[in-house]
Parts: structure tokens; C-alpha cells; sequence
């Protein structure tokens, strides 16, 4: 199992709201640009108030242990 640090949950997420600060200096017209503007703002609001500290990632590996075929269901 590795789980993330705070800092690299941090770089986690201020990558997807730099894609969609980056798209709405693209599109700034664009008929959903409000809508993203109050989404971006909503994100990152919430992300500092509470999800920093109780949120993050992680990655877990599961595989059958040796001499374990009888738990994955194999009868042979």
C-alpha cells in the first residue's frame, strides 16, 4: 500500500484546476465558462476548508496468495 503525502495531494488537485483555469483562458466566452468558474471556485473552497485534511489517495495491490486456488474458486 502507498498512500500520498499532503503535498502530493495538493499537486494532485491544483492539476485539475489548473486544466480548468487553462481551458477558461481559452474559451472565456464559451456558454459554460460561468459554470466552471463557480466550479473551480467551489473546488478549491472545499478542498482547503475540509478535504485536505480528511481526503487523499492511495494505491493498493490485492493478489491470491501461493497455494490459496481454492479462495478464487479454481477445484483443480
Amino acid at each position: 500500500m502507498v498512500l500520498a503525502d499532503r503535498d502530493s495531494w495538493d499537486r494532485y488537485v491544483a492539476a485539475q484546476w489548473w486544466t480548468v483555469d487553462a481551458w477558461l483562458r481559452e474559451h472565456p466566452a464559451h456558454p459554460d465558462a460561468d459554470d466552471m468558474r463557480r466550479y473551480l471556485d467551489q473546488c478549491r473552497r472545499t478542498h482547503l476548508e475540509y478535504q485536505r485534511e480528511f481526503l487523499g489517495w492511495g494505491v493498493f495491490v490485492c493478489r491470491d496468495a501461493p497455494g490459496r486456488s481454492e479462495v478464487s474458486g479454481d477445484s483443480t
